[in-house]
């Protein structure tokens, strides 16, 4: 995410120095944020670095386990 300042007074519209505000994930091509409205904060939707999950257990016929 990058800001410059800018003037935009008068007839002439002015860009200052482009300056990275702070690094954003780059995968995938759908990069969703908002900004508050005073313009102080991001939300980001960013996804999560995933490990490696665990095995899945899949119980078959749970029902006839379960007390009558």
């Amino acid at each position: 995410m990058m800001a410059a300042a800018v003037n935009g007074k008068g007839a002439s519209f002015d860009v200052g120095a482009v300056k990275p505000l702070f690094q954003m994930s780059t995968t995938g091509t759908n990069h969703r944020y908002a900004v508050s409205a005073d313009g102080q904060r991001f939300l980001i939707n960013s996804a999560l670095e995933q490990a490696t999950s665990g095995p899945i257990t899949v119980v078959l016929n749970w029902t006839a386990g379960l007390k009558k």
